[in-house]
């Protein structure tokens, strides 16, 4: 079983209890970026941004490690590209998925049966002050959806925001364990490229 999660502006899932409220703003107009809709898996609306993963394509970076035991094993290594839709409490969706690399062999998904669906996400502020993205995606093997012989179960994971600068975003993990399955972690560093919103806490 093959599943993780991670990308853009956010945190845990609602309800989560250990964070705060966040406000998005798009820097152009200065109003709350707008509602986000998903239509058919077509998402669109609210704040359009786009992530990738450090190094570009030319050095992939994000891993996906399994553990078993004491042992841990990485599972594959992929260059990242994100389109994000976020709205002015911090919940959207990222949408077009790209991974990619002679490592990486996995495909965005979201069930067995259907590829690349809108992974969910939500921005939040931690308890100590830190903005924190939380989010459910899932990954497989190319071509191979077949329900019971290699289901794949969506992962949440939490990954730091960092404002390097004024309104420009990284998000970044050294591990970050799978919430509900603890044995599959992410490692990795995004940078937003269009980071023309701010986040208030």
């Amino acid at each position: 079983m093959w599943a993780v999660a991670v990308i853009a502006v956010v945190m845990t899932p609602a309800g989560a209890g250990a964070t705060a409220g966040v406000e998005v703003i798009d820097l152009d107009t200065q109003e709350h970026c707008g509602e986000v809709t998903v239509v058919d898996h077509v998402v669109s609306g609210g704040c359009e941004l786009s992530a990738t993963s450090e190094g570009g394509p030319s050095a992939p970076s994000i891993e996906v490690l399994q553990h078993a035991g004491l042992s841990e094993t990485v599972i594959s290594t992929c260059y990242q590209e994100l389109d994000v839709h976020v709205n002015e409490e911090g919940h959207g969706y990222v949408a077009n998925q790209v991974l990619a690399g002679d490592e990486c062999g996995l495909e965005a998904c979201d069930e067995p049966t259907h590829e690349e669906l809108p992974w969910e996400f939500q921005i939040g502020e931690l308890l100590n002050g830190h903005v924190a993205l939380g989010m459910t995606f899932c990954v497989r093997p190319p071509d191979d959806c077949v329900e019971g012989e290699n289901t794949i179960q969506p992962c949440a994971v939490v990954a730091d925001v960092v404002e390097t600068a004024p309104h420009e975003y990284e998000i970044e993990t050294t591990g970050a364990p799978c919430v509900d399955g603890p044995s599959t972690e992410l490692r990795g560093h995004w940078v937003l490229d269009a980071s023309e919103i701010e986040i208030q806490g």
